[in-house]
């Protein structure tokens, strides 16, 4: 069933509250496809105010997509509701059973170093912006909305280093120094002032997240390769906890506000832990028993042994 025009109303106000909270334009599009979505599920006669308890749990046991899409769907649907209470327009909330998914912990899933190394090769010969986008989200932890989001003004020379000041997950900014090595790869698009440094074409528009993620996913397909984009990040937060060992750096460097999210990110060697419990277990071992050294009253001798 389509949006009613009652309905339409509301989640227009309610889409100007959530930007006006500081959601983000992603966060505001992927609640009104949700509420779209639902609305198109509910029965002919109902509308998105008039849903029952019987109705959402009926939508939410009909989704085919994976717990964490299931869970994302849910969340947007109780808090369209919870607003809807708050402001009137509701006397109760239909969604206050409606079990809330847990999602499984993330695992981690780096990409193989030899599939990187060829992928980056691959993208040395391609058109386009292919090989900087993988480089930016192996080599600096970058999203696909970060990269999508860089502009000219965002980067600068600081102390004769490379920086970006950009807007990460959540409206919140971030300022990361680039590698040495990766400037080259940067180089080519810090021609000009202003303006988005990825384009679809030449003169074409600015290349958003969706186009980052998607044509990314297409070249490792098209190289024989199941990864996309973000399991680089994957790739970058691994491989940096084992050249420091430092896991608060690299929850710092991720732009995670919890050490457990980047815990689901970092994979750890089967070996390391083998070599940390026999370290442990070396402290089972008996030791010696130390010699005293003989002592000497004061004004005498040390006393025979």
């Amino acid at each position: 069933m389509a949006m009613t025009e009652s309905d339409a109303r509301l989640v227009r106000l309610h889409l100007d509250w959530l930007r006006r909270t500081g959601a983000t334009p992603v966060t505001q599009r992927y609640r009104h496809g949700v509420l779209r979505r639902l609305a198109a599920f509910l029965p002919e006669d109902s509308s998105l105010r008039d849903a029952t308890p019987e109705d959402l749990d009926t939508w939410q046991a009909s989704l085919t997509v994976s717990i964490s899409t299931v869970a994302g769907y849910t969340s947007h649907v109780r808090r369209w509701y919870a607003w809807l209470l708050q402001n009137g327009h509701i006397e109760v909330d239909p969604t206050m059973n409606l079990p809330q998914p847990k999602v499984p912990p993330r695992k981690p899933r780096p990409v193989p170093d030899d599939d990187l190394a060829a992928a980056l090769i691959c993208a040395q010969g391609q058109h386009g912006p292919m090989r900087v986008w993988l480089v930016l989200a192996a080599f600096m932890g970058l999203r696909a909305m970060e990269i999508a989001g860089i502009r000219r003004e965002n980067i600068s020379q600081v102390g004769g280093r490379l920086v970006i000041d950009g807007v990460g997950k959540g409206n919140k900014p971030f300022r990361l120094v680039v590698p040495r090595d990766v400037e080259p790869d940067l180089a080519p698009y810090l021609i000009g002032s202003t303006g988005p440094i990825f384009r679809t074409a030449p003169g074409g528009r600015p290349s958003r997240p969706y186009d980052v993620s998607m044509q990314t996913r297409a070249f490792f397909r098209s190289i024989g390769m199941p990864y996309s984009l973000h399991r680089l990040r994957h790739s970058f937060g691994t491989v940096l906890y084992r050249q420091t060992k430092n896991v608060l750096l690299v929850q710092d460097l991720m732009r995670h506000e919890s050490a457990n999210t980047t815990r689901g990110y970092v994979q750890t060697e089967r070996s390391e832990a083998v070599a940390a419990l026999d370290k442990l277990g070396r402290g089972l071992r008996p030791k010696s028993p130390r010699r005293r050294p003989p002592t000497t009253p004061p004004g005498g001798t040390a006393a025979a042994a």
